[in-house]
């Protein structure tokens, strides 16, 4: 009977005859293959025989490529290999696909391919119903790419089953017509196994089967192949009945299972793991035999460890029996094995922890080191879960840490005594290699107590919204993290050991410095109820919190290290400024020089730098001290900058362009927002003291002419000329413009309209974060500064214009006391601001008018219209050249020579052409028939400013001294 597997096909035939003698000479044709086949095998023969090429139809390789990948899905079902499954899965159904024509002639798939899916979508399911049932019981789950990859192959498996709908259906209903593949199927797994068993058998085994084989004759070998090839033949009877018949050669089940016989020897992957299995487990066996020779007593001592975490028919208790004794380098060794898995894929938290527990009891027996060993592999799992750069440890798992880390201290209170008492020196270095000695058990313990700090930081740090419940959880943890560092603190106090414990102080000062007393004795309080009798004496807020911090800057500084000595004197400065100790804070800075170094700090230590500033800056505004409260804060307030120097936000600018990475580093350098300063606070502080000295400073300038390019806030003085340019000026909006509106009033001598510009400001309420009630101190105390500065811009404005004030008209017009009005005056006269004196009742300010003849003043006129025009005209010289004239910086004519030697041969004619700025000669200003704007106080440049319109109106005007000059 014709089959494909049985070489009937006419595609194969070498000659027409049909004679019966060449029959024989067709059937003794495999002898020389089966010679191949067994130097293959037993590689025994040099000889190399040509054979007679088979010509196989491309259906049936790609057939028996199918039943080679159900093989190997069988396989991987065995060991639960899900990854590998949808792969095989996936392969099986586009192989099937490939033999669409084929499938279509038989009617439907073969009933291997049919039973292959039907044992999977079972197998899926079963296995499914098993997890869900062992995750309701027990908890367990599988791992999270284990579980992926099986709910992949589940979905795949459902969906792709849907299309052989009507086989399973069949196969559900009469199993018996598929019972026939199965059992070829199982007898080729059977032989498989076999074969792989043979490979690896003894040496004794292997020479008796070659020399069976060498010793077997050329008609054994065509027995041989016969019984092969019918043997296949066989294998193949089922798709033979299903399938139609089409020509084939004879050879091909043959070659098939001369194929199969020489995979027999090749190593595959799968042996590989097989064979390395079975080596681990001659070698475990071996290890424990070697063990209970050893020790008697504790039989299965490394097997009890190696399997504590499978409990099987209650005899988990007996083997805890057997492992209580456990030297100490059999324990370090153990822990250490169990330590490997972390990193490894399928790691499971919770199983490693329990694995551990199991030998906390022996540790116990050993010493307070071991157990420190053991937490401490806990605790590094634990971080080891941390997100990152950009994400925060989960605050469950900080505080399961935080736990272990409380529960480590005792044990590192009782490892250094032994460690003392045992006669050994204070741990002063490392101690090898030896994990469980003190002084790397307590080098940890500093590291996890740094960690645990950093993790809460970084928890605040990337929260999006501040105001809502998960920031004030994870806020109320920082008080259980301040518990552990002050306990922390104490024990190293106590063994005075220097660097560990300038370390953990700098950790404290870090907690507490930005706080204000009242902040930090609340929380004293809190947790004075929550901890032990024996401790509630160390958690009372020492009522000068000013030697407190000295003492813990005293301790870093025991440390030697540059960097933290910086830090700790820039905590101590913002906490001294946080309580108004002006004074104190700026000489710390100055001591430490840390005002010249600033730029060569790391980034962290300047924001810290910056925020000193701030602090400083609102300390002297709180205290009266305007211009080094202006000092300060201009510092950080100018430029629009403090968003950015401060590290509260990301600072957005059309000119600068950061690049991602740029951009991710601000972003770890940004501040929790319970930490930030108030920037609205900050920028009217730095407002209001720019406006208490520049604008004075304005007035004098006018009365003055040498102090003209003495400019004290740059920033106020655009935004006056910004405020005079408009046509309409509203209601202020915001602090800034407030502020601007009280300097105009202030210009005036009007006080009142510029405090009551001021009054409305929120500054008052967030001044003083410690004392809110001190905002109505500071008010008053710069309703006083307006008053006086006020009066002092009076006096340098209408000087000029008045021979004498009456001392109770400037009492009646700033509501100064006479006392205070009588000290201004004389401070002016002192610093020779105004030219005026007292007369002998001491109730009149009589002012000194000094004034220039006509020709003078047309001489000063002339001189500043020229050095005037001079400028004009170099600015327009560099600008058209575009180099600066000749590599001349473009700062002025005062620090640029003359102007007739800037290069123009023609002596720069044009420079009075139309428009120009030489077309003036007179005293007026500006352009058209009248005069220019004044901005603010009469501006007035040299004599001709002694007293307004006196140039123009000659000397019988009223106000102009009639005394002899």
């Amino acid at each position: 009977m014709a089959s494909r597997f049985w070489g009937a096909s006419s595609a194969s035939s070498q000659s027409d005859s049909d004679s019966s003698e060449d029959e024989p000479v067709q059937t003794s044709q495999p002898a020389p293959r089966r010679q191949m086949s067994r130097w293959a095998e037993a590689s025994s023969s040099d000889e190399e025989v040509v054979t007679q090429r088979v010509v196989r139809p491309r259906t049936d390789k790609r057939y028996e490529q199918m039943l080679d990948r159900i093989n190997q899905m069988r396989n991987h079902q065995k060991i639960d290999d899900f990854s590998s499954l949808i792969t095989d899965y996936e392969t099986v159904c586009k192989m099937l696909d490939k033999l669409k024509v084929v499938v279509e002639q038989d009617g439907g798939p073969p009933r291997q391919f049919v039973k292959a899916i039907f044992n999977l979508e079972n197998y899926v399911e079963k296995l499914h119903q098993q997890h869900v049932e062992r995750k309701q019981n027990t908890g367990e789950r599988l791992s999270e790419n284990k579980q992926r990859a099986f709910n992949t192959l589940r979905s795949k498996v459902r969906k792709g089953n849907k299309n052989f709908q009507d086989e399973l259906d069949k196969m559900r209903a009469n199993p018996g017509e598929f019972e026939s593949d199965s059992d070829e199927q199982q007898a080729e797994d059977d032989s498989e196994s076999s074969g792989s068993e043979a490979a690896s058998a003894s040496s004794s085994t292997s020479s008796k089967s070659e020399s069976s084989s060498n010793s077997s004759d050329s008609d054994s070998d065509s027995d041989g192949s016969s019984s092969d090839s019918s043997s296949s033949s066989g294998s193949g009877s089922d798709w033979t009945d299903n399938e139609q018949d089409s020509s084939s050669d004879g050879d091909l089940d043959e070659e098939a299972a001369r194929e199969k016989k020489m995979l027999r020897w090749l190593i595959t992957p799968e042996k590989l793991g097989e064979r390395g299995r079975r080596c681990a487990a001659e070698k475990s066996k071996t290890e424990r035999s070697a063990g209970r020779k050893g020790e008697k007593p504790h039989k299965d001592k490394s097997k009890t460890g190696a399997d504590s975490d499978k409990p099987k028919d209650g005899k988990d208790k007996k083997k805890g029996e057997e492992q209580d004794e456990y030297t100490s380098e059999e324990l370090i060794k153990k822990v250490q094995e169990i330590s490997q898995q972390r990193g490894r894929r399928g790691f499971d938290k919770k199983s490693y922890e329990e694995k551990l527990m199991t030998l906390m009891p022996h540790a116990v027996k050993q010493s307070a080191s071991h157990q420190l060993h053991i937490w401490s592999t806990m605790v590094s799992a634990d971080f080891d879960g941390t997100g990152g750069a950009f994400g925060a440890m989960k605050i469950e798992r900080w505080q399961e840490a935080l736990g272990k880390v409380s529960t480590m201290l005792p044990l590192l209170i009782e490892a250094y005594h032994d460690h003392v008492q045992d006669g050994s020196p204070a741990p002063v270095g490392d101690d090898g290699e030896d994990p469980t000695s003190q002084v790397r058990q307590q080098e940890l313990f500093v590291a996890f107590v740094d960690k645990l700090d950093d993790e809460l930081y970084k928890a605040l740090q990337y929260t999006l919204d501040v105001y809502g419940q998960e920031y004030q959880e994870i806020l109320a943890n920082s008080s259980n993290c301040l518990v552990l560092v002050k306990r922390v603190l104490k024990f190293f106090e106590e063994t005075n050991q220097p660097h560990p414990r300038g370390l953990v102080a700098l950790r404290m000062m870090d907690q507490i410095y930005f706080k204000p007393d009242s902040l930090n004795k609340k929380v004293y309080e809190a947790i004075h109820h929550t901890v032990p009798e024996n401790e509630k004496d160390d958690w009372i807020w020492p009522e000068d919190s000013k030697s407190f911090m000295a003492k813990l800057c005293k301790y870093v500084y025991a440390t030697g290290q540059v960097r933290l000595q910086r830090r700790a004197s820039l905590f101590q400065a913002y906490h001294l400024a946080l309580h108004d100790h002006f004074q104190a804070a700026r000489d710390l800075l100055h001591l430490g020089n840390i005002q010249e170094h600033a730029s060569e700090f790391d980034i962290h230590t300047q924001i810290l730098y910056n925020r000193v500033l701030a602090g400083m800056g609102l300390c002297g505004f709180r205290m009266g001290k305007i211009q080094d409260a202006h000092n300060c804060l201009m510092d950080v307030c100018v430029g629009n900058k403090a968003r950015e120097l401060l590290a509260q936000g990301l600072s957005y600018s059309k000119s600068v362009d950061r690049t991602p990475e740029q951009e991710r580093a601000e972003r770890l350098r940004q501040l929790p927002y319970h930490m930030h300063i108030n920037l609205e606070v900050l920028d009217s502080a730095h407002h209001i003291c720019a406006m208490l000295l520049e604008v004075p400073n304005l007035a004098m300038q006018s009365y003055d002419p040498n102090r003209k390019n003495n400019m004290i806030s740059r920033s106020l003085r655009r935004s006056l000329e910004q405020y005079e340019k408009q046509v309409y000026t509203g209601p202020p909006e915001n602090a800034k413009e407030a502020v601007v509106c009280a300097a105009k009033a202030m210009q005036r001598g009007d006080w009142r309209a510029a405090f009551s510009a001021l009054d409305e400001l929120k500054i008052w309420e967030h001044v003083d974060p410690g004392n809110p009630a001190a905002g109505l101190r500071v008010k008053e105390m710069i309703k006083d500064k307006v008053k006086t500065e006020a009066l002092r811009t009076y006096l340098f404005a209408y000087a000029s214009i008045y021979d004498a004030f009456h001392l109770d008209q400037l009492v009646d017009m700033f509501e100064l006391p006479a006392k205070t009005i009588h000290s201004i005056v004389s401070k002016m006269m002192f610093r020779e601001e105004i030219t005026a004196f007292w007369d002998e009742s001491s109730k009149f300010v009589l002012v000194q008018h000094s004034e220039p003849s006509p020709l003078q003043r047309l001489a000063l006129a002339l001189a500043e219209k020229g050095v005037q025009a001079v400028d004009n005209n170099e600015r327009l010289v560099d600008q058209k050249s575009g180099s600066g004239f000749f590599g001349r910086d473009s700062r002025g004519p005062a620090q640029q020579g003359r102007w007739d030697q800037s290069g123009n041969p023609s002596g720069d004619r044009r420079r009075f052409g139309k428009g120009g700025a030489g077309m003036s000669y007179g005293m007026d200003k500006g352009k058209g028939k009248g005069r220019g704007k004044v901005v603010g106080a009469p501006r007035n440049r040299g004599w001709e400013n002694a007293r307004a319109g006196a140039a123009l109106r000659g000397s019988a005007q009223r106000g102009w001294s009639t005394r002899p000059t």
